[in-house]
């Protein structure tokens, strides 16, 4: 591996003094066998690499060094800031990793096997040689599968509350991450802050505040649709889930289970889950008491009720009409008998 100075030598023509060409060979990747070893190695590493980047940037002020070459070279310090951590030593925090399904891990695991692991991981030095992760959960489980012992990862200083926001900026910032993986990040922000406004994660966020509205309407599901999702993310989007919220609120909660629970086992597909759950129960038919008038053996008149629905049907038209006076007449009288309380 080239020393930090051998970089900078060829990337931007800069020569160093021998002061600085000490400071660069000795940030040259030695990695400590000891957790303790290791950890005290970090601490100087990042001490140098904090006092490099401050003389650099007097030399820019001086005219010495462009702003552009400055970004350029401070990338390349974060790189020498990459150190191998044993694997052993990291440290998972419940609720950061990015859902991942089992076809997706695999070729992650190939890619690692054969080209080696491209992004290091981003974690916070916890003391005693262990290291919490911020990003890379996925990448570091690979890794471990493909039986190595230690793994690549940029360390970042945060406080608790810091290393919460970084691990989901990490993950906001994957194309792949599911709407309910978002709805989780802005969920704990809410509780992490708990008068931050939509608006406010819209700013800090760069996603608009309809779509973090849609994205928070999961709060709305029922806990039972809530625990499919924990293990099946992917299900729904936040178009269907902010729907599906607003059917369970409006007392379908039921429905709303059961149609997730077809979707889950793959009977029906997202947008006929939400059909299903929106879908109102048919009308149950009143029953329809029939009784035959007769004349004789002859029926003289049919009459059907259902419900408060009454219908009279005779043989002929002239004795409907006969009937029908006859009715009125009743009707009439009936009507002028006031009603009872």
């Amino acid at each position: 591996m080239s020393s930090l100075k051998e970089k900078m030598a060829k990337g931007f023509a800069i020569s160093l003094t021998e002061e600085e060409e000490a400071t660069a060979a000795s940030m040259r990747s030695t990695t400590p066998v000891t957790g303790p070893g290791q950890t005290m190695q970090i601490t100087a590493l990042r001490k140098q690499i904090e006092e490099l980047k401050a003389e650099l940037k007097k030399r820019d002020d001086a005219g010495g060094v462009s702003e552009a070459r400055l970004k350029e070279l401070e990338a390349q310090l974060l790189d020498a800031s990459a150190l191998d951590v044993e694997i052993y030593s990291l440290v998972e925090v419940p609720g950061r990793r990015r859902f991942m399904t089992e076809e997706k891990k695999l070729e992650l695991r190939e890619n690692i096997r054969h080209n080696g692991l491209v992004q290091p991981i981003v974690v916070r030095p916890l003391g005693n040689g262990k290291f919490e992760i911020l990003s890379g959960h996925n990448r570091s489980d690979q890794v471990k599968a493909l039986g190595q012992e230690r793994i690549r990862a940029v360390l970042k200083e945060a406080s608790d509350e810091e290393a919460e926001g970084a691990a989901f900026w990490a993950n906001l910032l994957q194309s792949d991450l599911t709407d309910y993986e978002k709805y989780r990040g802005f969920k704990q922000m809410q509780e992490r802050h708990p008068k931050i406004t939509q608006a406010e994660m819209s700013e800090q966020s760069g996603i608009s505040e309809t779509v973090i509205s849609y994205l928070l309407s999961f709060d709305d599901l029922p806990h039972e649709v809530l625990s499919i999702l924990s293990e099946q993310p992917g299900l729904i989007g936040a178009t269907a889930g902010k729907t599906l919220a607003g059917l369970a609120k409006g007392g379908r909660a039921a429905e709303v289970i059961a149609a997730v629970g077809q979707l889950a086992a793959g009977k029906i597909d997202q947008t006929q889950a939400v059909k299903l759950a929106s879908a109102k129960p048919p009308k149950v038919a009143a029953p329809v008491d029939t009784v035959k008038i007769k004349r004789g053996k002859a029926v003289y008149c049919e009459l059907r009720r259902a419900a408060n629905v009454l219908r009279l049907q005779f043989k002929s038209d002239e004795e409907a009409k006969r009937v029908q006076a006859a009715i009125q007449k009743i009707l009439e009288a009936e009507s002028a008998v006031p009603a009872s309380e």
